[in-house]
C-alpha cells in the first residue's frame, strides 16, 4: 500500500476504523459472550487511543506533502507569527508555539489535536453528570450503560457528539413511548439508543450541521 495511496484516502480509512470499531461494541453488547473479556473500559481507552493516533498519524501526513514543496517546507521550520490568531481560551499555550517549528506545531495542534481535546473535555463531563445521577436515580441505568454512552460519544467525534446528544434523547424518548404502548414495556434502556445513534452523528453530522449553518462555528 502506496504513501501517496494512504494520505489521499486517510480520512476513509480513519472512517473505516470507526465504522469496524462499532461493529466491535455493538458485539459487545448483544454477544458478551463472544467479547466476555473485553470491558466497556477496555473500548473506552481504546477509542481515545485512536483518536490521539489519528492525531499524531495526521500530523505525520502533513510533515510529508509540506516537506515535498520547497514554499511548505519554509512553513515546517518557522515560528509562530505573534499575529497568527489564536484560540481566545487557548491563549496560555502560545508559548508552547514560539521557537523553530512552533508555526508546524500550531497548525497540527489546531486542526489535528484540537477537536480531540474538545471531544474529550464534553464526554468527560458528561460522564460525570450521569454518574452523578446514577446515584440518585439508579433504576435508569443498567450495569455498563454509563461507559456504553461515553462509547458512542468517542465514536461519533467532535462535533458529531453535539448531533449525537439529541438524536439520542430524541430517539430514547421516542422508543419509550412506542415500548410502551405497543409492548407495555415500562422502560427502555437509554445506552443502546445513543450508542445506535453514533453512526448517524459520525456519517451525518456535517451535512446535518452545515443545514443548521452551525458547522463552520463548531468545526476545530
Amino acid at each position: 500500500m502506496s504513501l501517496d495511496f494512504l494520505l489521499t484516502n486517510f480520512n476513509t480509512i480513519t472512517l473505516t476504523i470507526w465504522l469496524l470499531f462499532f461493529s466491535i461494541v455493538v458485539v459487545r453488547l448483544t454477544r458478551p459472550q463472544i467479547l466476555k473479556n473485553v470491558s466497556y473500559g477496555l473500548l473506552a481507552t481504546i477509542a481515545t487511543g485512536i483518536h490521539l493516533l489519528y492525531g499524531i498519524l495526521a500530523t505525520w501526513g502533513q510533515y510529508v506533502v509540506w516537506g515535498k514543496s520547497e514554499f511548505t517546507r519554509i512553513l515546517l521550520s518557522s515560528a509562530l507569527s505573534p499575529e497568527v490568531p489564536f484560540p481566545y481560551l487557548l491563549e496560555w499555550m502560545r508559548p508552547f508555539f514560539v521557537g523553530t517549528h512552533g508555526y508546524f506545531a500550531f497548525y497540527s495542534f489546531q486542526n489535528f489535536f484540537l477537536s480531540t481535546v474538545a471531544l474529550l473535555v464534553i464526554t468527560g463531563l458528561f460522564y460525570l453528570f450521569l454518574i452523578t445521577r446514577s446515584r440518585y436515580r439508579a433504576y435508569n441505568f443498567r450495569e455498563g450503560d454509563i461507559m456504553l454512552i461515553v462509547l458512542a460519544m468517542l465514536i461519533s467525534g467532535w462535533p458529531g457528539v453535539v448531533v449525537l446528544l439529541p438524536i439520542g434523547l430524541i430517539s430514547a424518548v421516542i422508543f419509550s413511548i412506542v415500548a410502551r404502548i405497543f409492548y407495555g414495556i415500562e422502560r427502555i434502556p437509554l445506552a443502546p439508543t445513543f450508542l445506535f445513534s453514533a453512526p448517524i452523528a459520525l456519517l451525518f453530522t456535517v451535512k446535518i450541521l452545515t443545514e443548521l449553518n452551525l458547522y463552520q462555528l463548531l468545526k476545530l
